[in-house]
């Protein structure tokens, strides 16, 4: 009798086990739906989308794909989608086709991409984005410490190029490393534990763009967006925001 409880118990937990397995397992990705079918699936997912022809599906990795649209109106969009519980869903749709950050791995920097799909009516030439990371000093455990101010730039042709997905590069990648590993570096000693507030060495990184527009060119106007888990915001920069040899 007491065996015959005990395997009714076993059966039970490796039944929960694989409902639980199931439940969670997203599978491999299955077939993208039909530019029809995308097409439908975004517009029903915001009505305001409207959208009637898909430019491109941009593969970001085996989960996450980045779809510029245009609208009826001629509005050009970004739709993400996303293989979730074993199916393809929209993850978001963005009507103002500036550019952001879109995280396909949240453990692993280089899981980044810059995403952008600007109407070439808006006479936009060039975007500049700059990886920047302050200086930064203090003193940890009485011992100053300097962090020197790091500016990377990537350039993007939009004239040849109104819409896509650039990874971030290696160095970017690298550097926000470096700066998380700074961040979870361990307390020397009891007191810095205790005072760790005062002691901490902040991440100071950011990412931004600097459009540049052909001439006569109206600039960009403010855009009002509302993101996902997946999704990094970028800062419209200035030229007074960045650094330049001295000449």
């Amino acid at each position: 009798m007491r065996g015959r409880r005990l395997l009714i118990v076993v059966i039970l937990i490796i039944a929960a086990a694989v409902i639980v397995f199931f439940r969670t397992y997203d599978g491999k990705p299955g077939p993208l739906p039909s530019v029809d079918e995308i097409i439908a699936e975004l517009n029903e997912y915001d009505s305001e989308a409207d959208a009637s022809v898909v430019l491109e599906n941009v593969k970001l990795n085996e989960q996450q794909v980045f779809i510029p649209f245009v609208s009826n109106q001629g509005i050009h969009g970004m739709g993400f989608l996303k293989w979730e519980n074993r199916k393809w869903r929209v993850a978001r749709v963005d009507m103002s086709g500036r550019p952001e950050v879109r995280v396909t791995d949240h453990s692993d920097p280089s899981g980044r991409y810059v995403v952008w799909n600007i109407n070439p009516l808006e006479n936009v030439k060039e975007f500049r984005f700059y990886l920047i990371r302050d200086r930064n000093a203090g003193m940890s455990n009485g011992v100053y410490y300097y962090v020197p101010r790091v500016q990377m730039e990537m350039l993007v042709n939009v004239t040849e190029h109104p819409y896509g997905a650039m990874p971030f590069p290696d160095e970017w990648a690298g550097i926000i490393r470096e700066d998380d590993k700074l961040g979870k570096a361990p307390a020397a000693n009891i007191m810095d534990n205790i005072f760790s507030h005062s002691y901490s060495q902040p991440s100071t990184i950011y990412v931004g763009y600097l459009p540049v527009y052909a001439n006569d060119a109206s600039e960009l106007g403010s855009s009002s967006k509302s993101g996902d888990e997946d999704t990094e915001f970028l800062m419209i920069m200035n030229e007074t925001d960045l650094e330049r040899p001295q000449k």
